[in-house]
């Protein structure tokens, strides 16, 4: 016959569920806030690596087309389709200093990117330039499938140093960028600053209004398509806006743009800094 438990031994029984009721409530409830808190920092942590760096513009790209002014041969659009659809371009952007040169490559840098197409951009301030710019400070850096934006090439890649490491690398990969399926847009004052293989390979030219003396010392070819339209530039001058001539075998006339949706002040000036570091390096060397 089994003994009777006690009252003492049934209220100890008790006890011991009612804690053990406790505890496991507890421990249900620390482990949802456990996995609550790492799911709230993993969703952090992507968050941050996915924002503009702090300091940078927020904006997103919008296309905004070149208006048409003069036309002279071919058909703007067909020009405009092949410059955001070809899987590999090459272009300049040549002019007179403060001739809307960079506002006009980040122009077409952000239609580009309103495409669907990723970017990068090198030569500018970093910090002026919305998230969805990538920048990059080599020509290394570039990968496959981008369109890149390099501003004042004619610093970066000298021609008066054509065995430098920074030109073998520019000219293996304009060699190459129609298998790496790389677009390049070069910006420079001068297309004589420029290495003469980057002038061969070139689909395109847009050229805005030159300095003074700027034809002069440009490569023949260049200085001869500058003859040929050198008085029309003061003629469709629309509201202080430089018009651009558009050099292609899809079009020849002359067009106006838009400033890049994120264009500042900040923006049109930082490669002076880059320009002014660069030329301390040099007193230095």
């Amino acid at each position: 016959m089994p003994k009777k438990r006690g009252l003492a031994s049934k209220i100890w029984d008790t006890w011991v569920w009612i804690v053990s009721g406790f505890l496991h409530i507890f421990y249900v409830l620390a482990k949802s806030i456990i996995w609550a808190a790492g799911f709230i920092i993993s969703k952090a942590v992507a968050a941050g690596k996915n924002a503009a760096p702090r300091g940078k513009p927020r904006s997103s790209a919008t296309y905004q087309p070149l208006v048409l002014q003069k036309q002279l041969t071919g058909s703007l659009s067909e020009f405009e389709d092949k410059l955001l659809s070809s899987k590999s371009t090459i272009g300049l952007v040549l002019g007179a200093r403060g001739s809307g040169k960079s506002a006009l490559g980040m122009r077409i840098l952000e239609n580009v990117a309103a495409k669907n197409r990723k970017v990068c951009a090198m030569g500018f301030d970093e910090s002026t330039l919305p998230g969805w710019i990538r920048f990059v400070r080599d020509v290394e850096e570039v990968p496959n499938g981008y369109f890149v934006l390099v501003d004042e090439g004619g610093i970066a890649f000298s021609s008066r140093s054509s065995q430098s490491p920074a030109n073998r690398i520019l000219s293996s990969l304009l060699l190459v960028a129609r298998h790496k399926d790389v677009s390049v847009l070069f910006i420079s004052q001068n297309s004589a600053n420029l290495e003469i293989n980057t002038i061969r390979q070139s689909d395109y030219l847009l050229m805005r209004k030159p300095s003074l003396l700027q034809k002069e010392f440009e490569r023949k070819k260049i200085g001869e398509i500058y003859d040929e339209i050198k008085t029309q530039f003061a003629d469709l001058a629309d509201n202080g806006r430089y018009s651009t001539y558009i050099y292609s075998d899809e079009f020849r006339g002359f067009v106006t743009n838009e400033l890049p949706g994120f264009w500042s002040q900040k923006a049109s000036k930082s490669f002076a800094q880059v320009k002014l570091k660069q030329s301390k390096k040099m007193k230095t060397a």
